[in-house]
């Protein structure tokens, strides 16, 4: 009887043994996945962090741009002979201008439709 308790006890050990040992390889394998999902998602995080980064310092350059080229239009103003002179450099200045925003614009338009994410499904 007590060979056959003995038997029924290590059989127990052994099942609690095997279930611990899934049980850990379970757990193991949930971390390792949260952790590649917090990494993808870290990843992302930096991607639009840099990208909207990146858009702010293009737009404070072109910014700075249009603010140098009032200056040069103050500095072709005041060197203007006469008053129809000043209205074709001011003139001129206005097309060149509005050129220079589109461009400014049409680039930041496309830095926004720009994708910047990291897909988190992968």
């Amino acid at each position: 009887m007590s060979e056959q308790i003995n038997e029924q006890a290590e059989k127990m050990r052994e099942m609690a043994q095997t279930t611990l040992d899934k049980a850990k390889e379970a757990v193991s394998k949930y971390i390792t996945e949260s952790q590649k999902l917090r990494e993808k998602a870290d990843s992302s995080v930096r991607s639009t962090y840099s990208a909207a980064k990146e858009m702010n310092e293009r737009a404070v350059a072109f910014a700075e741009e249009n603010v140098a080229s009032g200056f040069e239009l103050a500095q072709r103003l005041l060197h203007a002979k006469d008053p129809q002179e000043m209205g074709a450099v001011y003139q001129s200045h206005l097309k060149e201008q509005m050129g220079k925003m589109n461009a400014q614009f049409r680039e930041l338009a496309s830095a926004m439709n720009q994708p910047s994410t990291v897909d988190l499904n992968k």
